[in-house]
């Protein structure tokens, strides 16, 4: 299994989009390198009369790692990218600026004002102060769904056919995939009962999930350059 490449960074890449992208190239080597070293894993148990047929157990949990990695980098780049791009992208106006507008109307300026949110509106500069509560808030916890994909995309005003509602639903299998492992250790039966084995993961498969989410990222770190650009 081989990830595909990705393209060159941006052309005349906005300073916003860089330390994403140095992100997703780091999350781009480490994954290849898991499936390298599988592959030499693979290669060594063949020279040993071991048939390639069935994945080991010890190399299933390198085929685990690749999807742990790939989802850690996703949270990196994305997260990295609300936080170094939305200001801009909401301060140039447009799309950015009415979700932005939106979103604090409905959560933050309704009802109870939490200490944080009164503390942004009696600011010397109260607009930049809730730019920043509004970032913290997309960015401040984990990608969990391709729904956070879709609130992601949205924040940054993108309209890419990439980005679209079918092509990010297409990824619900890798974060499946993602939370199996993460908070079951991939076990059929976590509470105990019953076959307790852990579940099996297809290498062509996952390589394709991982390859898939790198690839999006890419697609998210340029359409958001381009939105950059525009201004």
């Amino acid at each position: 299994m081989t990830l595909t490449d990705l393209g060159r960074q941006p052309h005349r890449c906005p300073a916003e989009i860089k330390p994403s992208w140095a992100r997703l190239k780091a999350t781009h080597k480490s994954v290849s390198g898991l499936f390298d070293t599988l592959h030499v894993l693979r290669e060594k148990a063949a020279s040993e009369g071991d048939p390639r047929g069935r994945l080991s157990e010890d190399q299933l949990d390198q085929v685990r790692a690749a999807i742990m990695f790939t989802s850690a980098g996703l949270d990196a780049c994305l997260r990295r990218l609300l936080r170094d791009a939305l200001p801009g992208l909401i301060q140039g106006g447009g799309e950015a600026q009415g979700r932005f507008k939106g979103r604090m109307i409905e959560t933050r300026l309704t009802g109870n004002l939490t200490k944080e949110t009164k503390a942004a509106i009696t600011d010397t500069d109260p607009r930049t102060r809730l730019i920043e509560l509004y970032v913290e808030d997309l960015a401040g916890s984990s990608l969990q769904g391709h729904t956070d994909l879709i609130r992601v995309r949205d924040a940054l005003g993108l309209s890419d056919k990439s980005l679209a509602n079918e092509h990010l639903k297409e990824l619900t299998d890798f974060f499946s995939a993602r939370n199996e492992i993460a908070h079951e250790l991939d076990l059929l039966d976590p509470s105990g009962r019953g076959d307790r084995g852990r579940r099996h993961r297809e290498l062509l498969k996952v390589g394709d999930q991982c390859d898939r989410v790198l690839h999006l990222i890419e697609g998210f770190l340029r359409a958001t350059a381009a939105q950059l650009k525009a201004l």
